[in-house]
Order: C-alpha cells, then structure tokens, then sequence
C-alpha cells in the first residue's frame, strides 16, 4: 500500500514540475513510468481504476489548487471530478494487460493517454488543464509536427518514451531487449528534434514578408477592485497612460486585455469617447475586452464578454462574444435547457457569472499603415485560447494574426498564469499564426508562428510592449481538417480495448522474436 501511495505520488510531482512555469519538460518523458509501473502490477480492474484515480487526484491537487482562489466551490468539484479520466485511464490500461500483457499494454498507453486527454477537453464541461503535451511548450524544436496532430500529438510522443522506459524498467534484466528499447528512445528523440531544425526558420527571415506592428498593454488591474465605482476610472486612466508610451512606434493597433474597460463601453457614451479621443490622439486602433449585453424584451436581456475594435470616431464597432464560456465560471452548462437545474445550482453559490455565448466567430478587418492593405485579424477570449479547434476556426474563416485577450488575475501568483500562456504557444504552431497576447496582470507576449516568444512581460508589473509579427502566410493540416490525429487515435483505442482475449505477450516472446 506505502509503495504504491509512492508511485501513485511521484507521478503526480513529477507531471507537475514538468509543466510551465518550470522549463524542464523533459521530466514529462519518464513523469508517468512510476504510474505505468503501479499498473502493471495489479489485476483488479478495480484497483486499477482506484489507483488511476488516485495518481490523478494527487496531480490535480498539486497542479490545479490555484482553481481555490476564485471559487472554492469549483475547485473542490473540479479537483475530485478530473482524476476519474485517470481512473479511466488504468482500467482500460489493466484490462489489456491482463488479456494480452505487460508489452501489448505499453504499446496501446499512447493511444489510451491521448484519447482521455481528447476526451475531457470535448463539450460544455470541457477542461483541457494538465495536458502532457504542454510540458513541451518551451522545447520549440521538438513540437513543430503540431501543424498536424495540435498539442495531442505531442502528448502520444511524451507517453511512447514513457512507454519505453517502463519497458526497460520492467524487462530490465534482458539486456538485448533494453538495448532495442534504449534505441528506439534516441531516435523518438532525435525525429522531432530533426525535423523542428529543418521547418523552424531564422529570425530575420520571418518578417520579410507581409507584418503587422502591434502594440500590447498590460494594465494589472486588481480584479477585485476595478468594478468598484471608486476605481473604474483608474483603468481607463492607466490604459491611457501606458497606450500613450507606444505611440512612438507607428503601430497598426493596441491592444488591451479581457474586460479592460469596467464598463459597458458600447452602451457608455461618456467613457466611449475617452476611448475614441485616445484613438484620434495616437491614430491607432484600439482592441479592447469589453463587457456587452443586449434586450431581448423589456425585462429580458443577455450579457456578454466580448472584444471591440475601436477604428473610427463614430462606429458602428464590429463586437466578438466569447462562444466558449468557463463552465461554472461564466455560465452554468445546459442551464437554458434544463429548468430545474438551474433552479437547484441557485441554492448554491458555485461563483458563476452569468454570461451568454456569442452566435459565432467575428474577424476584424485591420487597416494597415503606409498602404500595406488590410489584416483579418481573429481575437480569442482567455479560457477559449485553450481549445486548438476553436482557435483553429478563427484561421478558417481567414485570420491573418490571432488576438488572446486574458485575465489571470485571479490566480495570483501561482504557475497558472505561466500555463495558460505557454498553451498559445501550441495555437501559433497547430495554424502557422502569429499570435499577441495581452493578459491583465500577465503574461502578455508575442509569438511567432513557429511558436518562438519573442517579447513577454511578468506578471503583475505595469507594461506594454510593441512587436513586429509576420501575417500568416501558409495553412496548416491541422488548421484545414482539425483533429484527425486525435479522432484517430480515440477509434484505435477503442479498437485496442475491446480486443477480444488472445496470447498474451511477455519479454520472453520478444526475445524469441528479435
């Protein structure tokens, strides 16, 4: 029982410290080998589902508690909810193994791995935190193949080597088998990396072609405080202020962060034309989260968070609402179609807002300076920014630069400010897209379209920043067809779970056959 509470939670410690903010995701490539190894011995589909659940209640523990700074609630139920993929995850790996063996098990791993983390990322619910692949975020040369297979490919590369050396753990007395196990780890090393040094060009060849200047504001803004009516104007002041040091770079736009006006800026005439006369003083656009809403009847209406482009005096202002909204953050899931559950989460106090998702996807056409024509540009809103095939279908509709406006205010200083940034890094890859990201309190950055961060700011400092970013310029196999990979390998693991029971494979049989 002591041991296997121990490889239940070195996994866990181990996944944590592989993933951003610490730059050491080669941790990720053995993280899970103690977890493979707790599963290979046991029989009990029970306990491998109990011990699954275990490891994934320790590694969210360790790497979701900052879920408790906005709301407690949440948090308690997102912690204890998540681990049952783990759950999942061992059961369906046991079960292999007890019908075909330890071997055949750690081949079907990556493909069980990648299609849990697939599956707790689909539907309102969705919640695609502590993805293995993204440990590999700041390694920009061994992921470029995530213009194919998005961020769940990475995450089947990391699981094979992990494969690997619970093979070499477990047969580690067959020496001509570690040997073959050894090799096949350094080339699943050195294909990526090959092929990251033959796609990723130079630096200075990357702005040749068609750019785009951009200006990113980070105001930090206490989020506890800016709706307070004794301090709104403290924003807009400060955005002022900050905007106004950029000015000097001629830049196409400025950008602001999700809900930088504590306004309903449309509907604010007075604080409207602040943000039009600081539009007519810099002759920049300025793209800024707002807060929205809408009458459906004298009593009926909806709210919404949502980005606007302020590029003349006089409007109409073109208005994205986020779509993809934080389930019992900003909205309560299937509340409009089921009555009574809505009416029994109202006796509790879950800290939900009480938004409405936007009708679809809206880009903003961006008049270039000096002549250089116009930039679609496509802006995702905070939690969106974490499901490639939402970014993706900003990229189909025609976005040239993608836009992430954040607030990671609320998870003060803990690693989440730094994940949730790193995963853009997998959205300018998966498209081929440069990506400027302005987040209230940081990490606002910009990202090249083979995921190098050019400039970035820290967190919780006043800033702003000003970048040159190459428009896009090619489509990528993901971006045209989306999750092909991923949808693939949930059909192989299917496959692979309801094989009917046949020999079973062990490292004698290997030998035999090597």
């Amino acid at each position: 029982m002591k041991q296997k509470l121990l490889f239940a939670g070195l996994t866990a410690c181990l996944i944590a410290f592989s993933l951003p903010p610490f730059r050491s995701g080669f941790i990720a490539w053995f993280a899970i080998v103690p977890f493979f190894y707790l599963l290979s011995g046991l029989e009990s589909r029970k306990d491998a589902f109990k011990w699954g659940y275990l490891t994934g209640l320790f590694t969210s523990i360790l790497v979701l508690y900052w879920l408790f700074y906005p709301a407690p609630p949440g948090a308690v139920a997102t912690i204890l909810i998540y681990p049952l993929y783990y759950g999942l995850f061992g059961l369906a790996f046991v079960s292999i193994k007890n019908r075909h063996g330890n071997l055949v098990a750690l081949i079907a791993a990556p493909f069980l791995w990648t299609a849990v983390e697939y599956l707790k990322a689909i539907g309102e619910l969705g919640f695609p935190w502590i993805t293995l692949g993204y440990s590999q975020s700041y390694y920009t040369y061994f992921i470029q193949y995530a213009s194919i297979t998005s961020v769940y490919g990475v995450s089947f590369w990391v699981v094979v080597l992990n494969s690997l050396v619970t093979y070499m753990v477990l047969y580690r007395e067959e020496r001509k088998q570690q040997l073959s196990a050894a090799a096949l780890f350094l080339l699943a090393i050195l294909f990526p990396l090959i092929h990251g040094l033959l796609v990723v060009p130079s630096f200075a060849s990357t702005v040749t072609g068609r750019h785009i200047r951009v200006g990113v504001v980070q105001g930090n803004i206490d989020a506890y405080i800016k709706w307070d009516k004794r301090f709104r104007e403290l924003s807009f002041e400060k955005y002022e202020r900050l905007s106004k040091t950029l000015t000097r770079d001629s830049l196409d736009v400025i950008i602001w962060p999700e809900t930088a006006t504590p306004a309903y800026l449309l509907k604010d005439q007075r604080r409207l034309s602040w943000i039009r006369r600081l539009f007519h003083e810099t002759n920049t656009p300025i793209m800024t989260g707002i807060q929205d809403y809408i009458f459906l009847d004298r009593k009926n209406y909806k709210t919404f968070n949502s980005v606007t482009l302020i590029d003349n005096l006089n409007g109409p202002y073109r208005t994205y609402a986020k779509t993809h909204l934080v389930p019992f953050g900003e909205r309560v899931p299937w509340e409009d179609d089921f009555a009574l559950l809505k009416k029994l989460l109202s006796r509790f106090e879950m800290g939900e807002g009480n938004f409405s998702p936007g009708d679809g996807i809206v880009l903003f056409p961006l008049a270039l300076r000096n002549g250089r024509g116009t930039a679609k540009t496509g802006s995702v809103i905070c939690f969106e920014s974490t499901f490639p095939e939402l970014v993706a279908d900003f990229v189909r509709k025609g976005a040239e630069l993608l836009v992430i406006v954040t607030n990671d205010a609320w998870f003060k200083k803990s690693p989440a400010p730094y994940q949730h940034a790193q995963m853009a890094v997998f959205r300018a890859i998966e498209n081929r897209t440069s990506i400027a990201r302005s987040a209230n309190t940081g990490v606002s950055m910009t990202i090249d379209p083979w995921g190098r961060v050019r400039k970035q700011t820290a967190i919780f400092v006043d800033a702003a920043i000003t970048d040159v970013l190459p428009l896009r310029q090619q489509t990528t196999f993901f971006t045209r067809n989306g999750h092909v990979f991923a949808n693939v390998v949930l059909l192989i693991s299917l496959i692979l779970f309801l094989l009917p029971p046949g020999q079973r494979f062990t490292s004698t049989d290997v030998k035999k056959n090597v």
